[in-house]
């Protein structure tokens, strides 16, 4: 599958949203990981680089979709 019409995603792709504490969702079509630190930071990664922080008060939960289809 290739992003065409029709809103299609590629295969392979996730989504990262994190919804903050004030109610407001966020979303990273680009991470590749998640990692949330002792300290409850959430800090969203692109490869191995950290593109987004969020301090351990200022978010309240993360869904991770993951759009692989017709792996095995």
């Amino acid at each position: 599958m290739s992003s065409g019409s029709g809103g299609q995603q590629k295969t392979g792709e996730q989504t990262v949203t994190v919804r903050t504490a004030s109610g407001q969702e966020l979303a990273y079509p680009w991470a590749t990981g998640v990692r949330v630190d002792r300290q409850g930071d959430l800090r969203v990664l692109q490869g191995l680089r950290q593109r987004a922080f969020h301090p351990c008060a200022e978010w309240a939960s993360y869904t991770v979709k993951n759009l692989r289809s017709g792996q095995p």
